[in-house]
């Protein structure tokens, strides 16, 4: 077995990896979780859709894609449950007969409510517990998120240009 010897900021490094990655699977976790808003029961996808469509009234499905970073398919099937369950309508836009613009029910406008007031406290809680943290030890770790992010593309793209015509051999129990 070879011994790899690492000097202390490599093991910074991977203490703020091991870190990075907790983060990770709690946000999962939480993603994956439904939140009660007060009014209604819900996804976050769900929740961050009628979000977008409350703070951009009028926006489209294939905006919301763009913003989310989402295939357009992936979005229509969450707007589709949406409209279902009567908290988002749709009208077609009298400038182009092919586009919807998206608006809240009041029901919508509730829950889109009662989400901002969880977010709220959300983020004031975590405001609150940053604040032995001063502004130049935040802004410093927001550059580093950065520097993190560059090489997670960077990951993603090698990733993604390795797997392209592969399939994950099949596992047989």
């Amino acid at each position: 077995m070879r011994t790899i010897i690492m000097d202390e900021r490599c093991k910074i490094y991977h203490e703020m990896i091991d870190e990075l990655d907790e983060s990770y699977r709690l946000m999962h976790e939480y993603d994956s979780m439904i939140h009660d808003y007060g009014t209604a029961v819900l996804y976050q996808a769900e929740s961050k859709i009628i979000h977008l469509v409350g703070e951009k009234p009028g926006v489209t499905a294939v905006e919301l894609s763009a913003i989310l970073k989402k295939t357009p398919s992936a979005c229509s099937q969450i707007l589709r449950k949406l409209r279902r369950k009567g908290w988002i309508e749709q009208t077609r836009n009298a400038d182009n007969n092919r586009e919807y613009n998206l608006n809240l029910t009041p029901e919508g406008w509730a829950i889109y409510e009662g989400h901002n007031q969880f977010e709220q406290r959300c983020y004031k809680r975590t405001y609150h517990n940053l604040g032995s943290f001063s502004d130049e030890q935040l802004m410093i770790y927001v550059e580093i998120q950065k520097k993190l992010n560059e090489t997670f593309i960077q990951d993603v793209e090698e990733s993604r240009e390795a797997s392209v015509n592969k399939k994950p051999e099949s596992s047989h129990n």
